[in-house]
Formats: C-alpha cells, structure tokens, sequence
C-alpha cells in the first residue's frame, strides 16, 4: 500500500517487511506492507499491488506503481482514415485499420520495441524498457524503417482494393519519462507519461506539414550516434515549449535502417 500523507509516524518496518520491501524494489518510505504495518493512529493509503502478489513477483510489478527513466517514443498515424471510412463499410475500414496497425505492431517487435497505445488509427510504441538508451533509440529507428517496408507490403497485398496506397507519419523523441499503470478499476494499462511522450506526438503531426514520413528529434540521432549530416536539420516549435527543438526531417523512412547499421560498423 501508499500511505497518503504525512508517513513519518509510521513505527520503522521490521526485518521481514523490509527483506519484502527490497525484494519489490522500492526505497519510497510511503510503500509499506498491509500485512506487516502496525499503525498506532488513523491513516489513509491506497492498494498498490493485489492480494496476491508475492515478493519474488517484484521484478516484473515493480514498474507497477511508477518509475522514472529514459525511454523512447514512436508515434505512428495513418493518414487519410477519415476520407477512407467514407467510401467504405464499416466492416471494412475496420479491416484495413487493423492491418495497418498490425503491420506497424509487426516491425515494433521485430525491432525490440512494445506496442503500448492504440488510439484510433494510430499506435504508441516504447523502446527502451529493457536497453539502454543508445540501442532503444536505434532500436526506434530501425522500426520506423521496418513500418515503411511493412506498409509496403500492406499496400501491394490491398491494392485491388485501395485506390491509393496507405500513407502514414511517425514521430521519434526520446527522454525521461514515467512508466507504470495508469487508469481505474478494469480499466488500467501500463503506459508511460512525460514531455518526450508528448513531444513525439507533436512530431508525427508535423510529419504533414514538413511532407515526409518521420520526424526524428536530434536527441534521438545523436543518442543512436548516427553522423550528423545524414539527415537534414530543422528547428520547429514545439507547443508548449518556449524553446525550438532541433530534429531530423527523413523523407524515406526506409533509409533509417541503413543508417543505423553504418553507424554499427563504424562503432565497431
């Protein structure tokens, strides 16, 4: 549980709850064990984990009830839904939409990525909840490359279909964010929160405007360690923001999996 409020009153946890309290890995004094707490006035606190967890559980819940830490953010839209799901029957704008989004959810996973949102006709994917921030950013890269070659193929498979091929944009920032389960009840999903998760929201959409498939923040090229003009640069407002943010406009993104393998071999 969460002690809410003022948690110094609180007697000290005992050797056993405190060998349980490490094995869940927390250091926050407010986490303390139902089983084990012993108050000696009112206090208020909300469940953390149910009833059944265990401590050897720890490693995988922990992430849980909130952590901090360097992630990547690849936002995915498709373009043109709405034009598509006026010319169609229900069912089948259904059908398209979900092959779309299993397309972009295929090259994510390849790519040592998780699919984590779907809002519409588009999709969240987080790189880095088990790399380090240098392969989570080219982790991201080579996925946007391996969405386009999914699409690709998408669009060949639907193109009795469709009269005019599957288009979409995808935005890639990466920083500091945090991760755990958010919602109510039935309702909770494990997500992450923060400005780099926004921020690569905003740069999909830009994606429209600056007419090309992805928007990469320079932090993310940089992170990835690809050479600095291997893609054209550009300083965009960001809402929000007072400062620009410098990114990587990619016209094809294609390329960026090609880029990032030159940037493997010259590491090595």
């Amino acid at each position: 549980i969460r002690i809410i409020g003022d948690h110094d009153a609180l007697p000290t946890p005992s050797q056993r709850e405190a060998f349980v309290l490490t094995r869940v890995g927390t250091a926050d004094p407010s986490i303390r064990l139902a089983c084990q707490l012993r108050p000696t006035s009112d206090l208020s606190f909300f469940q953390l984990f149910a009833a059944h967890t265990h401590a050897t559980d720890g490693a995988s819940t922990s992430a849980s009830i909130g952590q901090e830490r360097y992630l990547v953010s690849l936002f995915v839209d498709m373009r043109g839904s709405t034009q598509l799901a006026e010319k169609r029957l229900p069912f089948d704008t259904v059908f398209i939409v979900n092959r779309f989004l299993g397309a972009v959810s295929q090259a994510v996973i390849e790519n040592g990525g998780q699919p984590n949102q779907f809002v519409g006709d588009g999709m969240l994917a987080l790189f880095g909840l088990a790399a380090d921030p240098q392969t989570a950013c080219r982790q991201a890269m080579k996925a946007a490359a391996g969405i386009a070659a999914h699409i690709d193929e998408l669009n060949d498979l639907l193109s009795h279909d469709l009269r005019q091929p599957i288009r979409f944009g995808i935005g890639i920032h990466g920083g500091e964010v945090i991760i755990g389960d958010i919602g109510y009840r039935d309702h909770i999903v494990f997500t992450a929160l923060g400005d780099a998760v926004n921020v690569a929201a905003r740069l999909q959409d830009m994606t429209k405007t600056l007419a090309c498939e992805a928007v990469v923040s320079d932090e993310v090229r940089r992170t990835a360690d690809i050479a600095d003009d291997a893609l054209p640069q550009q300083e965009v407002a960001i809402r929000g923001r007072d400062q620009p943010l410098a990114v990587r406009v990619v016209a094809n993104a294609r390329e960026l999996a090609a880029l990032v393998d030159r940037s493997k071999r010259v590491a090595a």
